[in-house]
């Protein structure tokens, strides 16, 4: 292709994409200002939207529910059929048997969750109950402990002030200002409030495991029959959208599935060796509250990062207040730990499950955190991996439609992009149409300059042939 036909090329090509290009900003402009619309009377409506929402979460609850049980409870029965499958071959081919397997490995794995539960409930709430009666009726005995420990540490020093805030009542009004505000908070202050309060409870509490009994019906169902919802849900997508799309919503659910179990399941098992390890550790130090302690480490140790620092704030206080050298000792131990768990134990489990930095690890817990609580905190992370994979597989599929490279560390020295070509130009470098623009304007010149010089010789021929008549 000769220069001239290259540069006619590469401008049939810019006018077709400049074409393309209008057409597609006026479809972002519609799809944008529909989106706008749409945020606009989500706003407008925020207070009747919110409410709606609640009234369909709380409808939806044995489902939600169900579905976390199944979820969980997925990889135990997993572990039991294969196991069983591998004993009773038979099962492999005969429907009714493999049926019956389901049946059994599923109602062993629910057993062996409610198991684990109402063990940790009949160990954790009646010590819980139990110290929070105890500390109740001797706080004020428990802060008089801490601060003739203070008195003995600065070695009497501030004896006069310690003895004052002994003995002028200080400790007992902020007792009761501590103890109006906590009624105020519960509405308590009055019989009735107590009365309303109390039946308020006790009416969620019966709804919980109303709905509790109903999701473990949902779960045993998912369980049973899950490669038929599979199905259901694969014809679905590929009798809804094209192909091309279809495939990459199951490669997505797929990703989804093996984030969020890496994620969950590994955090789970990581939370439980930190609670076990907390326990037997407390045991061999001689410290209060052990169960109680390591039941809240435990627990608290799934949120990542603030997890840790949000468990060891109130076991900290707790011991603390019962023997305040032993609460400085368990706060020392609580950071060796989390440096242990995250540096050495947590990455040994979790290993790269959901490849979110953690500046996105961040973000994730605090918004999460702050629309949805605890859960949000839990399934911030694992959600915005997802997101982000997809708006990874968005990306690929669009700079690969266009031509273009698709690894990120290209586009760092990035200067443009020739359109047309799409051909990538670097800094300090020129592009092929750049190129052919100049070898055009200099073969120009260069003609032109040959053009000069052939009239010039041609002068100067004339020159010497009227000389020589």
């Amino acid at each position: 292709m000769t220069a001239s036909n290259k540069g006619m090329y590469l401008r049939e090509n810019y006018m077709s994409d400049e074409k393309f290009g209008k057409i597609a900003f006026w479809r972002h402009l519609v799809l944008a200002g529909a989106a706008l619309i749409v945020f606009f009377f989500a706003i407008l409506r925020y207070t009747g939207l919110l409410a709606g929402v609640s009234a369909l979460n709380r409808i939806l609850m044995p489902v939600y529910l169900g579905v976390a049980m199944a979820f969980l409870l997925n990889p135990i029965m997993s572990f039991f059929e294969k196991r069983i499958s591998k004993v009773w071959k038979a099962s492999a081919d005969n429907k009714k048997i493999k049926a019956f397997v389901r049946v059994v490995c599923t109602i062993l794995a629910l057993a062996i969750l409610l198991g684990l539960c109402t063990g940790f409930m009949m160990a954790v709430v009646p010590q819980f109950l139990e110290t929070a009666q105890y500390l109740i009726d001797h706080i004020d005995e428990k802060i008089i402990g801490v601060i003739d420990w203070a008195d003995e540490l600065t070695k009497y020093r501030y004896a006069d002030v310690m003895e004052n805030a002994r003995t002028d009542g200080r400790i007992y009004v902020w007792l009761d200002t501590a103890e109006e505000w906590a009624r105020e908070y519960l509405k308590l202050t009055t019989q009735d409030e107590i009365m309303a309060t109390a039946t308020r409870y006790g009416m969620s509490a019966g709804k919980l495991i109303v709905n509790f009994i109903i999701g473990i019906f949902i779960a045993i169902y998912l369980l049973i029959s899950k490669e038929l919802y599979k199905g259901y849900t694969k014809r679905f997508v590929y009798g809804l959208f094209h192909t091309e799309f279809a495939n990459a919503v199951i490669r997505i659910i797929r990703k989804g599935n093996e984030i969020f179990y890496g994620f969950i399941i590994g955090k789970l098992i990581d939370s439980l060796i930190i609670g076990v390890i907390c326990y037997i550790s407390m045991l061999i130090m001689n410290m209060p509250y052990p169960i109680l302690c390591s039941f809240i480490i435990g627990v608290t140790n799934i949120i990542p990062i603030f997890g840790p620092y949000i468990g060891a704030l109130p076991t900290v206080i707790l011991i603390f207040v019962t023997n305040p050298p032993q609460g400085i000792i368990f706060l020392i131990y609580i950071i060796v730990l989390q440096q242990v768990d995250g540096n050495l134990i947590g990455p040994k489990i979790l290993g790269d499950s959901t490849g979110v930095s953690s500046f996105w690890v961040i973000i994730a817990i605090v918004v999460g955190g702050g629309l949805f609580g605890f859960i949000g905190m839990l399934l911030g992370v694992p959600t915005l991996a997802l997101l982000l994979y997809i708006g990874e597989e968005v990306m690929v599929y669009r700079t690969k439609k266009k031509g273009l490279p698709t690894d990120p560390e290209t586009y760092i020295k990035l200067d443009h992009v020739v359109q047309g070509t799409h051909e990538v130009v670097m800094h300090s470098e020129e592009s092929s149409y750049s190129k052919a623009l100049r070898n055009m304007r200099n073969s120009r010149i260069s003609g032109f300059g040959k053009k000069k010089e052939k009239s010039k010789e041609q002068e100067t021929e004339k020159d010497s042939d009227l000389s020589q008549k």
